[in-house]
């Protein structure tokens, strides 16, 4: 797969003012633009700072610059390249950027350094995505399912998933190569279990993605339920701050008022929306502030279904574990300093003046909203891995059936071998030229 190897030049720390900024180069010709860059200085050796001139045109003084040269292919990138680590004035940075350009480099595409990683071998896609993540993780415990990702646990696990695979197409192209011999290879029955533990293996690794997303990106929680139910004084106790206004008259709140906070190393995002009110609602304003509300719910992972004490219980008990085609609804039952058990189907009991049960509820939120199921091992951190391991799934699936069936062993052989090529695809050594252009155009430029 062919890629532009043009030298290219970007910024690889945020733009703004800072003390030191850094600018990174990746190609051919690395070194003949750092010598005509600053043509002054001490000899240049490889992996060596040193502080060096940077020159304009004219020869007038741009900066003076901490340089390193690394010639490839023990790189990041696999080619030559060089740092320029710079005062941190964006008007400097910029004048550097345009004389490199001037130079014969090129503005680097987002993510063309890790996309080139990539096709030097020195990268997989995996481990791409999880330095992707590592950049944007909000919260301490998306930082530690980004590092599992660069720690090669899932490559080790895809690895150990890949040799399974191997092992079962090899019995069912023995079945094909020989079909009217009776040879002492393992049983149908054992080769179709297998591939069902495989795919659901698979299965339970895709479907970690939402705690994935949830701990990179941050989780939703919207307070939802009938006026003075107590929504905005649990929004206020959950966060620990007065960010809703609380007022015992009715309809208050007429808005969605939201706040983000770290709450034991998982972002969660709340949502304290206007009270629900029975039949109509004739202020306008607060009708589009409820309006506003219940559009969220297909947009949250959680919804607290707030109520006060006197609310009807419910015939059965909701589920406590993960929804199925919608998000979790737990019921929080308000005005209550001590626990009750008159009240079957409510998940928590908490009194927010007091703090009676906020400490609970929050935990409960933390370690359900970023639990990774039942599955091992590493997060699944994007969608690409998502859909591919449920693709992958899907392919066992088909040839257990068709083994098991009237298909038999030439259809099942087709199906294993699709999914072997999904993990391919999914590890980035058989992907499309369509796909690297959609998932590093994400990335940020410089990295």
């Amino acid at each position: 797969m062919a890629e532009d190897d043009a030298l290219m030049v970007a910024l690889a720390t945020p733009p703004g003012r800072a003390a030191t900024s850094l600018l990174r180069l990746s190609g051919a010709g690395c070194l003949a633009l750092g010598q005509a860059l600053a043509p002054v200085g001490p000899a240049w050796r490889p992996r060596r700072a040193a502080l060096r001139r940077l020159l304009d045109a004219e020869g007038g003084l741009l900066d003076a610059a901490l340089v390193t040269w690394m010639p490839g292919p023990g790189t990041a990138t696999g080619e030559d390249c060089l740092e320029l680590s710079l005062h941190g004035n964006p008007l400097l940075v910029e004048q550097v950027l345009d004389r490199c350009v001037r130079l014969g480099a090129r503005p680097a595409r987002p993510g063309e350094f890790s996309r080139r990683a990539v096709l030097a071998g020195r990268l997989d896609l995996i481990g791409a995505e999880a330095l992707d993540g590592l950049i944007w993780a909000r919260s301490p415990l998306g930082l530690q399912a980004a590092r599992a990702g660069l720690g090669g646990a899932a490559q080790a696990q895809l690895a150990a998933l890949r040799e399974r695979l191997l092992d079962l197409c090899a019995e069912l192209e023995a079945r094909l190569d020989q079909l009217d011999q009776e040879l002492g290879y393992v049983d149908d029955a054992v080769v179709i279990d297998g591939l069902r533990a495989a795919a659901a293996e698979a299965l339970a690794w895709a479907e970690t993605w939402r705690a994935g997303r949830r701990r990179l990106h941050g989780a939703r929680v919207l307070l939802q339920g009938p006026v003075n139910a107590g929504k905005s004084s649990l929004f206020n106790a959950l966060l620990g701050e007065d960010r809703a206004i609380v007022s015992p008259r009715p309809g208050t709140t007429r808005d969605v008022v939201e706040r983000s906070a770290l709450i034991d190393g998982l972002e969660l995002t709340l949502y304290d929306s206007a009270g629900l009110r029975e039949g109509p609602v004739e202020d306008p304003i607060e009708a589009e502030g409820i309006a506003r509300g219940l559009r969220l719910n297909d947009e949250v992972d959680l919804i607290l279904e707030v109520e006060a004490p006197g609310a009807a219980t419910p015939a059965a008990a909701p589920s406590f574990g993960e929804a199925e085609g919608g998000p979790l609804r737990w019921r929080v039952r308000t005005h209550c300093p001590a626990p009750l058990h008159n009240a079957p189907g409510v998940h928590f009991f908490v009194d927010s003046p007091t703090g009676a049960g906020v400490a609970a509820l929050r935990a409960a939120l933390v370690s359900t909203l970023s639990a990774a199921g039942a599955a091992g091992g590493a997060l699944v951190l994007s969608q690409r891995q998502h859909a591919l391991l449920m693709g992958v799934a899907a392919d066992l699936g088909e040839a257990a059936d068709a083994l098991s069936g009237w298909l038999g062993p030439a259809v099942a052989a087709e199906a294993c071998t699709a999914a072997l090529a999904r993990l391919a695809e999914l590890r980035g050594d058989d992907v499309r030229e369509d796909v690297l252009d959609r998932l590093f155009a994400r990335f940020c430029v410089g990295k």
